[in-house]
């Protein structure tokens, strides 16, 4: 198995969602805006009662924001196509969302950084628990809970795990267990979900099936699978090493270097800089002080993210590029350093 002190350069971060209506309401897809506001009124209702959620409404969200929100894995495309009946609600360390009104009445999530399946559902268990007491949820004895999607009856629950997976990715190995991972009800998605590909080898793995099995069940099922597929990554890192040190080490000091010294850095220049410093990581070519934070540092300097977060809305791309270059001279080394 693998050992604890690796799971972070594996699993970047742990999700649970749960997929609720409202009995006597249209499903969203029928819904007109009058009803519709109904239900983004009681949710918030109800969620006042349980904590602080800052309400952020489709319609009056920019496209900026809303793609920030969408890189911090907040919200959905599907939400921000929703302008005049979305509503997203977010906890004030925005480690919960509630989005109203998209494909269901109720998407809630938490997630976690790092990997811990049970204490995420716990935290968003506990909400719909609370949310079930006061709003009537469409349930049926058989089927369990209804859904706009046949896929999500039963549970309503969609667990998934990110994770990091260059060396199956290179060895085609991931492309190969795709059948196992099928058969027991689980797939692979891309970075932002169902229809969106994997962005620097990372990969969404979360079940598939939720009618007829306990989330408990689910829960047991994705921490093996997770189990399984750290193990098949590292055997498959150290073959990569054995087969390649020399140019990988060669490519990812290349890359850090490059990073560390331009004077000038796009987006595309980053984020392909990036992958390689977090493959060298993972090889064990650079000493992280945080894989957290340097995740986060990835994360953030994302095109909404970083504009919004370095107040550069409205500036040029060309003078993006060049704060861009100077945060990452200045942040990197303190992030990452070179294992001689």
């Amino acid at each position: 198995m693998a050992q604890p002190g690796f799971i972070e350069t594996l699993v970047t971060s742990t999700r649970i969602r749960l997929a609720r209506n409202l009995l006597a309401y249209p499903f969203p897809h029928k819904l007109d805006e009058k009803l519709a506001k109904e239900i983004v009124y009681l949710v918030e209702n109800e969620l006042g009662k349980l904590d602080d959620f800052q309400k952020n409404d489709m319609a009056t969200l920019s496209a900026e924001e809303a793609t920030l929100l969408q890189e911090q894995h907040l919200i959905s495309p599907a939400l921000i196509k929703k302008k005049g009946i979305g509503a997203v609600f977010l906890s004030s360390d925005k480690s919960m969302s509630l989005m109203v009104n998209e494909e269901d009445h109720l998407r809630e999530q938490y997630i976690y950084k790092g990997f811990d399946l049970y204490k995420a559902y716990e935290q968003i268990s506990g909400i719909d628990d609370a949310l079930g007491n006061s709003l009537a949820f469409a349930y049926d004895n058989r089927l369990g809970y209804l859904t706009a999607c046949p896929s999500n009856l039963g549970t309503g629950m969609r667990a998934s795990v990110m994770m990091f997976l260059p060396g199956m990715a290179w060895s085609k190995e991931l492309e190969e267990f795709l059948p196992q991972l099928k058969a027991g009800g689980l797939t692979v998605r891309g970075v932002f979900g169902e229809g969106t590909a994997a962005e620097g080898y990372n990969y969404q793995v979360s079940n598939e099936r939720t009618l007829g099995v306990s989330e408990g069940e689910i829960l047991d099922k994705m921490i093996r699978m997770t189990m399984t597929l750290c193990d098949l990554e590292l055997r498959a890192r150290e073959r990569m090493l054995k087969e390649n040190k020399i140019s990988l080490r060669d490519m990812c000091l290349r890359a850090y270097g490059t990073l560390t010294n331009c004077g000038v850095l796009t987006l595309k220049e980053l984020t392909g800089g990036m992958v390689k410093i977090k493959l060298g990581i993972a090889l064990d070519f650079f000493k992280v002080r945080d894989i957290r934070a340097f995740n986060d540092f990835m994360a953030n300097m994302r095109s909404a993210s970083f504009r919004l977060e370095n107040g550069l809305q409205g500036k040029s791309e060309e003078e993006c590029n060049l704060i861009r270059a100077d945060i990452a001279h200045k942040v990197l080394p303190e992030l990452v350093s070179r294992i001689d």
